[in-house]
This record gives C-alpha cells, sequence and structure tokens, in this order.
C-alpha cells in the first residue's frame, strides 16, 4: 500500500512523524511531501531519515509566492505524482492543493486539522477531500468528523513523549526555573493580520531576573530583545523537552501555546487570534489567552511562583485518560477510507 503525506509547516510535521513511522513498521511505502518554506526543509530531513521526501512547491512569505508557487505549482506537481505513483490514499492537514489533486485523479484524501476559524479554505478542502477531522470544536456532517484531543497530542502524549533532561545542560539550565518564549513572524500567511514582535515590545516590563530562552522567527530582531536573553540557534534537537522542563510558556503563536499547556507547563497566548482550538483548553484551565502587554501581570506572577511537578504530571496523566490516541485514531481512518 502506498500513501503520501502532505506537510507545510512544523507543527503538521510533527503531527504525521509517529503516524508515519507506525505505517513503515505496518508495510506501508510512505511518501513524505513538503514545502520549501524557512527552516521546513532542514528539519523534514533530520526528523524523516529513511523516508521519500519530496519537496513540493515553495514560500518566500509574499502574498504572489503563497498564491502561486504555494498552491497553483504545488496543485499541478501534485496532480503528476498520484497519476505516476498510483497512491492508494493521501494526508494533509489543511492543502487545498493536494485535496484538488486527489479529486481529480480519483484518489482519496482526508485530512486533520483544528483551525475552523478557516472559514473558506474549510468548505473547500471539505468539498474536495473524502473526509475533513476536526476536535471536538465544530459541528459534525456528512464531510467533517471528529476526534477527541488537539492534533498536538499525536506528538505530545505521554505515549509518545518522553522528556529528556539531559538538553538543559547544553543551555546551563535547571528544570523549571527559565521561562521559554516564542517569537513568530508576521510575515508567515497565518500571521499577517497580527501586529508584529509582541513579545519584544513588552519584554522589557518582564522580571528582569529572569533566565528566558528565546526561539526567534525573524533573527533580524535579535538585538531588540533583553541582552540576557539566550536565543536558540534552529532547528533546535528537542524543542518539547526545553518547553517541558521550563516554568512558563509565552508565545505570540498559538501551535507552541498550546503545546506548553499540553505538557502541563503553565501556558499564555498573547496573539491576537481567537481560536476554538486555544478554548478547548482554556475551558481546561490550561492556556491563558492575555493579547499583548494584558499578559504581564499573569507572566511576572507565574515567574514569582513556585513550579508545581506534581500538577504538570496530573494535567497529562488526565489528558491521557480523557483523549484519543490521534496515532491510532488517524490509523483506523486510513484503513476505512483507502481505495474508498
Amino acid at each position: 500500500m502506498k500513501i503520501l503525506i502532505d506537510i507545510k509547516h512544523p507543527a503538521q510535521l510533527n503531527l504525521f512523524k509517529g503516524l508515519s513511522r507506525d505505517l513503515e513498521k505496518e508495510g506501508w511505502e510512505v511518501t513524505i511531501c513538503y514545502l520549501e518554506r524557512g527552516k521546513l526543509p532542514k528539519i523534514i530531513q533530520r526528523e524523516y531519515q529513511g523516508f521519500h521526501t519530496v519537496p513540493v512547491g515553495s514560500s518566500k512569505g509574499t502574498k504572489w509566492s503563497i498564491m502561486w508557487d504555494g498552491n497553483v505549482k504545488r496543485t499541478f506537481t501534485f496532480l503528476n505524482m498520484i497519476r505516476k505513483n498510483k497512491y492508494d490514499i493521501c494526508i494533509a492537514a489543511s492543502s487545498i492543493p493536494l485535496a484538488l489533486a486527489g479529486r481529480l485523479s480519483g484518489v482519496p484524501v482526508i485530512q486533520f486539522y483544528d483551525d475552523p476559524e478557516r472559514g473558506k479554505i474549510n468548505t473547500i478542502n471539505a468539498k474536495l477531500s473524502k473526509q475533513l477531522f476536526f476536535p471536538p470544536i465544530v459541528e459534525k456532517d456528512k464531510k467533517t468528523s471528529i476526534f477527541n484531543c488537539l492534533k498536538e497530542w499525536s506528538y505530545l502524549s505521554p505515549n509518545r513523549f518522553k522528556p529528556d533532561p539531559s538538553i538543559l545542560e547544553k543551555y546551563d539550565l535547571k528544570p523549571n526555573e527559565y521561562v521559554f518564549v516564542r517569537e513568530v513572524s508576521n510575515k508567515s500567511f497565518n500571521y499577517y493580520d497580527q501586529d508584529d514582535a509582541i513579545v519584544c515590545k513588552f519584554s522589557p516590563k518582564m522580571n528582569p531576573k529572569a533566565k528566558v530562552l528565546l526561539s526567534l522567527e525573524d533573527k533580524t530582531i535579535a538585538d531588540k530583545f533583553p541582552k540576557h536573553w539566550t536565543i536558540l540557534e534552529e532547528p533546535v534537537g528537542d524543542i518539547h523537552s526545553l518547553i517541558y522542563y521550563s516554568k512558563l510558556v509565552i508565545s505570540s503563536g498559538d501551535s507552541m501555546a498550546r503545546e506548553g499547556a499540553m505538557l502541563g507547563v503553565p501556558s499564555v497566548y498573547c496573539g491576537i487570534r481567537k481560536m476554538k482550538a486555544n478554548e478547548l483548553l482554556m475551558g481546561l484551565g490550561l492556556l491563558q489567552h492575555l493579547p499583548k502587554d494584558e499578559a504581564i501581570p499573569f507572566i511576572n506572577e507565574t515567574i514569582a511562583e513556585k513550579f508545581d511537578e506534581n500538577k504538570q504530571e496530573q494535567v497529562r496523566g488526565k489528558l491521557l485518560v480523557d483523549w484519543d490516541d490521534m496515532n491510532v485514531f488517524m490509523k483506523n481512518q486510513i484503513n476505512n477510507y483507502k481505495n474508498n
């Protein structure tokens, strides 16, 4: 059996990493397609060693590049690949090019996504795909179904992720005594409508005694952050262990804020987007959404508090019981829909 998996950014890379390995062990021939965007190609080569990986399309961050290189050209490339290689099924998180190519080729495409706010994109994907799956934050219908977790759980569940404290030695860190910060760039598609350098602008108001690790997407603004902050060189070998052992996660992007929450770390999303996936975690008391410098009181209070390791393990244990095993769920859907 042959399967094509499309990856457009690191969160999707992590979503499908465990699934790809499981399928390969079961005898599937797995092709990993990826968008040439930022550091993604380098991360793909590191994380998917031994797999057949193929660059499909690119994105330089401009609207023209996103439309032409990242959508139109990708569609034709996928169409040629599917017809040539005769895949049994194709998988993506949100990929109109792949869904259209699959529809034209008569090959089923199923997608696993978590952003219902992308209304028009989701409507098109649902029409073109065999099935579109969301967390329990949408209404189920003929083409939209539900999985009972968030997509990040596929690689952050205790069944999949075991934190490695040895990563701390590289940065001279002690567990639960530093803050992990992620600053995204508004030059990417998801954040075009967001102010740039949100954390950078309020960083002088943060407790100056806090030890901070900074994951910075746009390195051109590195000199604008406090001098004592440590800027990570991406790709980081074990970024999720660094998040797990932090005492607080601050992110202007939504994905890493959710990751911190699922790892049982107090987490704050300071971006402007209102997202139902975030609201699910907010309802469980695991995530704070405090746009821009509204986050400062929570940040400084959390920095001053002692980290509760028992609570961290209780959070992860409860999610393990309450939520689906995302990788098992995806494999079941693949077997249901292949050649269907």
